[in-house]
């Protein structure tokens, strides 16, 4: 059986049990139904807040650390707070996210600006291609850009959006939505879709989870029985642990109209969507529309470039141009969009002929005063007009996920019933090594005879190393060798490093048993 696109199951915990594929039929059937979604009364959505710990390197620090580098200080965390809407609330946003995304390229697809505009999009490599684009890709096209003018004197703006997704103006956005579907106001099923996104009504997960005495509906399997399994309310430590402790819901529906009515919190906004809804991501593209029409146009009629991913801006322009277009890009997204271009994150780079070398680098907008140490950096990757490179911040990330699981992994192994209590390192080579690093097609057993597998349409698209490696091929043209590759040769030695020291503990808690 062929299942619809937007059919998605997800696993988080929410209110009600999930979805399961044995639903798809009467899922299916009701999503389809417009009258349905028109009176479809929305749960309230789960918030969560996502904190990002940011460490920057000391630059007034006379002292460094015992391997010569400078120290590190902590910065202030980046929050983002991110809601879930409910499973069936989720597929309807996907479902209409689907509508939505096809009558979006189906109304740019004649528009100047088609190919400028790249996040939360389906671009394919090539004509025809089964493959799409990624940010490697849209990177690797504005270095070139600038590869290819040298030795002209440019110009490289890089911008960030205010708290994007926070500040949609809700009528703006409305109207655009109409626009795309080509009506001159919103019919009755997406209106009530737009409601839900709109009139934002959420409930705090600590919140819910604390209320039912830090419990959890959880899925367990049936004794003497290894397909069957039943839900029942367990205790949970934390919410960290959710997942660990196969968590399905905080509630069942009814439970949560009888019981929690009271933590339903109405956020009483008049801009902002949700960020982290299946539709949100799409919306904010569609809500762009006239800024990217006004921007391109006038970054085009200077020969420069212009191109967005979701709320960053980056411009490529003679020097000459440098104020003008600064001044233009804050002018029109508070005239177009009322938003603003964030201050602090708004970077200027130049790219120059400098001692016979093309160079970039950042100047201070205000005084023009230069920066030799501080590059161009996005989409993950920092650029000096000579190679490219993905920035640190990408193998610091990953080497702090390495860390954590072997952590977790090494606390596992000791406390489980296994009686050797051995480190299970397949997966931890799967994950962290060049072991795993090959993408390939996924078998599953097939429905008549499930000792024989077949091929599905899904694959495992490798690890961190994989992405490096596809890094590392596309933007060689740029760099004429295997810069990024060079870059992660250390990761295999802090992987063995972990390997062995996590091996030992394991083994000398084992022996100290005995």
């Amino acid at each position: 059986m062929e299942l619809e696109k937007w059919f998605k199951l997800k696993k988080y915990p929410h209110i009600g049990l999930p979805i399961t594929i044995k639903d798809y039929n009467w899922v299916k059937e009701y999503v389809d139904n417009t009258e349905k979604i028109r009176v479809h009364s929305f749960l309230p959505l789960i918030h969560k807040s996502i904190v990002k710990r940011k460490f920057r390197a000391d630059n007034s620090a006379l002292e460094r650390n015992p391997k010569g580098k400078r120290k590190r200080i902590k910065g202030k965390p980046k929050v983002r707070d991110i809601f879930f809407a409910s499973h069936l609330d989720s597929l309807i946003f996907s479902k209409y996210n689907e509508i939505l995304a096809t009558a979006y390229e189906e109304h740019i697809k004649d528009k100047n600006f088609n190919e400028s505009i790249v996040a939360y999009r389906k671009i394919p490599i090539s004509l025809n291609s089964e493959k799409n684009k990624c940010n490697i890709d849209f990177a690797k096209t504005t270095f070139e850009y600038i590869q290819k003018h040298k030795p002209h004197k440019l110009t490289v703006i890089v911008a960030d959006i205010t708290s994007f997704f926070d500040n949609l103006d809700h009528k703006i956005l409305k109207k655009q939505w109409a626009t795309v579907i080509n009506e001159s106001t919103l019919p009755n099923d997406h209106y009530n879709v737009f409601k839900a996104l709109t009139n934002i009504k959420y409930v705090e997960g600590e919140q819910l989870f604390e209320s039912y005495g830090n419990t959890m509906l959880v899925e367990i399997g049936v004794p003497n029985s290894s397909t069957d399994t039943i839900i029942t309310r367990k205790p949970i430590k934390s919410s960290l642990y959710f997942k660990e402790k196969n968590s399905v819901a905080y509630c069942e529906k009814d439970e949560f109209f009888r019981n929690n009515l009271n933590l339903i919190i109405s956020k009483n906004n008049k801009v902002g969507i949700p960020q982290g809804s299946p539709i949100s991501a799409t919306l904010a593209n569609i809500y762009m529309l006239d800024f990217d029409q006004v921007v391109f146009d006038m970054i085009s009629s200077i020969g420069g470039f212009y191109q967005r991913y979701s709320d960053d801006l980056i411009i490529i322009c003679e020097q000459s141009y440098e104020d003008d277009i600064l001044n233009f890009i804050r002018e029109k997204i508070e005239k177009q969009v009322k938003l603003i271009i964030e201050p602090t994150k708004t970077k200027v780079f130049r790219f120059e002929e400098i001692e016979k070398k093309y160079r970039g680098f950042e100047i201070n907008e205000t005084t023009k005063a230069y920066n030799p140490n501080k590059q161009l950096e996005y989409l993950g990757f920092s650029y000096d007009g000579q190679r490219v490179l993905i920035k640190n911040a990408g193998f610091s990330k990953f080497y702090r996920s390495m860390k954590s699981s072997f952590k977790k992994s090494t606390s596992l192994a000791l406390h489980s019933k296994n009686p050797d209590k051995s480190l299970f390192k397949s997966k931890l080579y799967k994950r962290f090594s060049h072991r795993g690093a090959k993408r390939k097609m996924i078998y599953r057993p097939t429905e008549a005879d499930k000792t024989v597998y077949e091929k599905s349409k899904k694959y495992y698209w490798g690890n961190y190393l994989s992405y490096i490696n596809k890094a590392n091929e596309s933007m060689k043209f740029i760099n004429g060798n295997d810069s990024l590759k060079k870059q992660s040769r250390n990761l295999w030695r802090n992987f063995y490093k972990l390997m062995t020291f996590h091996t030992n503990r394991i083994e000398n808690r084992n022996s100290k048993r005995k």
